[in-house]
């Protein structure tokens, strides 16, 4: 073999050696939803691999387009290298590797960190001022990973597929939440249905998220309808909801956002997320699904996560679907009886806030009762180390069997009943079909309501979610459980306007 054939040999022999070595990096823009006064607050993630041998000595960051860098208090990175998840509030899941102030909207971590074939995930969080702007954006740049050879490398964003642009994080722009499921059918299924509450420009401007609760999924990964009933195709009857819901809400001019409601899915879902590449198909799906539909949030009702396996891979299917989601702004929110199949750090740290079913207890007193809702709102806080501002406590607009979880009635239903029905009462005896007295039912009238809204309130949670706001009566009526709940809790009229209002 000739010199020149044998230098060409070694040079190609040395750059398949350094390509094999280069650093590579990819970041994710994770968390479109902020919160005032909450640390932790992921906003960037870093995907990083690299050769044993090879090591990040320092990473450098600037505040892109926040609108005020005064809003971020501190900085902090951490990081996990067998899984991506955001379980930031347990040091059992997650490592805090550095913290710091900005200065002039930069800030450099001088952090060592060792790389491998494998990602290392790397995060950026943010602890938000008590006094950030409400609707503010928050935003960050990596500019920089410098390794130990002195290369730097500016990452690749990877953002979600099908985004036209990236949409930057905000501030939630509400002091509190009021969530409406609202189901686009199953009304009828609930006895009363003439009489049921339909959607108003009205209400658009008292909730500040209404969940179009449609969607399901399949154990092979795809987004598929809910049963809707009735002798219409299920695809007809949640496409021609969600025309009639951005109508309505393009109409009054709304500031409320709209989210995609997964749910009524057990089987499949335990199926799908199961399986790593079944569980990545479905995140994909999910995403792409709200994406190209206009929803600016996914929530994902379960019932039920059973065992621990089934919570850890809901914990890994919430990080993929993260991933998934990057720079779309998408909320990722979940509905869960805290107190029966409980979760876990894999999941509940990764939310942008949680949704409790306080009803449906056996207790004698009511399915529903204060001490319920007082009891799961304080369980987020203290056994899930969860912000209060991500704690949404649950109200029934429905009534169970005294005792039971056999029938159940929607308000509506109720109210045609006993239309004189007192605000106090939260008891009443149910009719069989033949006009017959049947069994006690229990359920929260508006009184409770009211205190239920303002306990949340002065207590600085979340607020407060609504299943189902189909069953209630309509705003005007007297006994309206809609008009108990906003004369205490509601949107405010303007954005700079954080104080409630008496309902119209």
């Amino acid at each position: 073999m000739s010199a020149m054939r044998w230098y060409t040999l070694l040079a190609m022999l040395v750059s398949a050696g350094s390509t094999a070595l280069a650093v590579t990096a990819e970041a994710r823009y994770t968390h479109g939803v902020f919160y005032r006064g909450v640390q932790r607050q992921p906003v960037l993630q870093l995907k990083v691999t690299g050769e044993p041998g090879e090591k990040i000595k320092s990473i450098t960051f600037d505040i892109g387009e926040t609108d005020k860098a005064a809003d971020i208090k501190l900085v902090r990175l951490s990081s996990r290298n067998d899984w991506n998840g955001y379980t930031f509030n347990t040091s059992n899941y997650i490592y805090e590797n550095a913290k710091g102030r900005l200065s002039k909207g930069k800030i450099t971590f001088n952090h060592e960190y060792e790389l491998s074939s494998e990602p290392l995930c790397i995060w950026l969080s943010y602890d938000i001022a008590a006094k950030a702007k409400r609707n503010g954006r928050i935003d960050a740049i990596c500019t920089a990973i410098t390794t130990n050879t002195g290369e730097e490398i500016e990452p690749d964003i990877v953002l979600a597929e099908g985004l036209e642009e990236r949409k930057i994080a905000r501030v939630y722009s509400f002091p509190y939440r009021v969530v409406p499921y609202y189901r686009p059918r199953w009304v009828k299924g609930w006895g009363n249905a003439e009489k049921a509450i339909h959607l108003t420009t009205a209400h658009f401007k008292l909730f500040t998220d209404l969940i179009h609760f449609a969607y399901s999924v399949t154990a092979e990964g795809n987004v598929s309808y809910q049963w809707a009933g009735g002798g219409i195709s299920d695809q007809e009857v949640a496409d021609g909801a969600l025309a009639e819901i951005k109508r309505l809400h393009t109409a009054a001019a709304a500031r409320s956002k709209l989210i995609a409601g997964f749910g009524h899915m057990d089987g499949p879902m335990t199926t799908a997320v199961a399986n790593p590449h079944t569980r990545r198909t479905l995140a994909r799906n999910m995403a792409q699904w709200a994406i190209s539909r206009g929803y600016e949030g996914i929530d994902i009702d379960w019932e039920y996560p059973d065992s621990e396996a089934d919570w850890k891979h809901f914990g890994f299917f919430i990080a993929d679907l993260r991933e998934e989601l990057s720079g779309s702004g998408i909320s990722i929110s979940i509905a869960s009886s805290v107190g029966y199949k409980t979760p876990t750090f894999w999941v509940t740290d990764q939310l942008d806030f949680i949704m409790t079913m306080s009803y449906d207890d056996l207790t004698p007193d009511n399915h529903a009762s204060m001490r319920l809702f007082q009891r799961d709102g304080n369980m987020c806080l203290n056994k899930f180390l969860m912000p209060k501002p991500k704690i949404v406590i649950g109200l029934p607009f429905y009534s169970n069997e005294k005792g039971k979880l056999t029938t159940q009635y929607g308000y509506s239903q109720i109210v045609g009943w006993y239309p004189r029905l007192k605000p106090q009462v939260n008891e009443y005896i149910s009719k069989n079909q033949d006009g017959s007295n049947g069994p006690v039912h229990t359920f929260n009238g508006p009184a409770l309501i009211t205190e239920k809204c303002r306990w949340a309130k002065e207590n600085n949670f979340g607020g407060v979610m609504i299943w189902a706001y189909d069953t209630d009566v309509p705003l005007k009526h007297r006994a309206s459980l809609g008009r108990a709940m906003y004369k205490v809790i509601r949107q405010p009229k303007s954005a700079t306007d954080e104080k409630s209002d008496a309902t119209p």
